[in-house]
């Protein structure tokens, strides 16, 4: 094993350890239920004890510049646990914009910020739903000066409530351009998610103030596939959950005075699950290496991560709640918020018939 996979090891061992222990799956569920909420400061904490806010932010910026591989193992343990924390939505997807802007002066205020945990962030891209990979940009930018505005809406954004910043793509003069809004300047409306453990939102806004991140095609086809890339390790995360969920409980669940895990269709439905869900482990973490390598081409990679863990975390929570019968069907039990995780990030930055087609385009089919 390499010093870096031993610390890789490490910083996931750890980041399982404070999970495990501030957010077992009770707690989450009674989260879910609005039996609990979850403390105002609880990301700073986090943030402040084990620097995941600013995990791959350079160290320049206040961050612990870490790998997109340190990453995506971190976010592995956050799918685990479905830990209703931004570590996606800010400390991943929101963070990315900001990582691939051009200009240092302009990222350094915005890095320090999300670094330090005191603020979060959100990416904003879909405008269609359904569309993947996003090419329709109905939000507009217009330039006075050196002053930029945009004027839109997207939907469908991971941000827990609410987000310090959004950063949006929007079509400019010259093309389209990925912008940083301050989140006073919007309107945002809760949407009604599938999964209970995350918000989302729907965000509009006209003539908003925003900052310029990047004009290019090139760095919004980049932020989609780290996008696909990050939500695929998250998927792969809770993939690992429940087929641990179900294999233990198949090893202490009595039916007809026998073992249910001895009966030769549960050892089936196990072993089709653990080949599945490893074939998944190999491509999202050659996914993530690859973007922690700084490989132009990640479009491949992602198409096949986001596939291979958006099938295998959808087919798992089925198998999850079949193996348990009964009891796993109800909200009681916590199969369901595992199920509903997986639809909607399913649907989250291409589905796997859109990524399938993505590959065979790549391919040259």
């Amino acid at each position: 094993m390499s010093s870096m996979s031993e610390e890789r090891e490490a910083l996931r061992s750890a980041v399982a350890d404070y999970l495990d222990a501030n957010y077992p799956i009770d707690k989450v569920q009674r989260i879910a239920d609005g039996k609990e909420a979850v403390p105002a400061d609880a990301w700073l904490k986090l943030s402040q004890g084990l620097g995941l806010a600013g995990l791959v932010i350079p160290e320049e910026f206040g961050g612990q510049g870490a790998s997109y591989g340190e990453l995506g193992a971190v976010l592995q343990e956050f799918g685990r646990t479905l830990a209703p924390l931004p570590m996606l939505s800010s400390a991943a997807l929101g963070t990315l914009p900001f990582l691939l802007a051009t200009e240092d002066s302009v990222k350094k205020p915005y890095l320090e910020a999300l670094a330090s945990g005191e603020a979060t962030a959100a990416l904003a891209l879909t405008e269609a739903a359904g569309e993947w990979p996003v090419t329709a940009h109905e939000t507009k930018a217009t330039k006075s000066g050196d002053a930029w505005t945009v004027t839109g809406s997207k939907s469908f954004v991971l941000d827990n409530g609410g987000a310090t910043y959004y950063v949006v793509t929007a079509a400019t003069p010259s093309g389209v351009g990925v912008f940083a809004l301050n989140g006073s300047d919007v309107t945002r409306t809760a949407l009604n998610p599938m999964d209970l453990t995350r918000p989302q939102g729907s965000i509009s806004f006209t003539g908003a103030p925003a900052t310029l991140l990047a004009e290019s095609e090139d760095t919004v086809k980049q932020l989609q596939q780290l996008a696909a890339i990050l939500t695929a390790s998250e998927q792969l995360g809770g993939a690992t959950a429940v087929m641990n969920m179900f294999v233990e409980y198949a090893k202490i669940r009595v039916q007809f005075g026998r073992i249910i895990g001895s009966f030769q269709a549960i050892k089936h439905m196990c072993a089709d699950t653990l080949v599945e869900v490893e074939k998944a482990r190999g491509a999202a973490e050659d996914a993530a290496d690859k973007a922690a390598e700084g490989q132009d081409d990640l479009a491949l990679a992602a198409s096949l991560a986001k596939v291979s863990c958006s099938e295998a975390y959808t087919n798992a929570t089925l198998t999850n709640i079949r193996v348990h019968g009964g009891i796993g069907y109800t909200w009681e039990h916590p199969a369901h918020l595992y199920f509903r995780r997986s639809r909607s990030t399913s649907a989250l930055f291409g589905t796997p018939a859109q990524h399938r087609e993505a590959l065979l385009v790549g391919l040259g089919y």
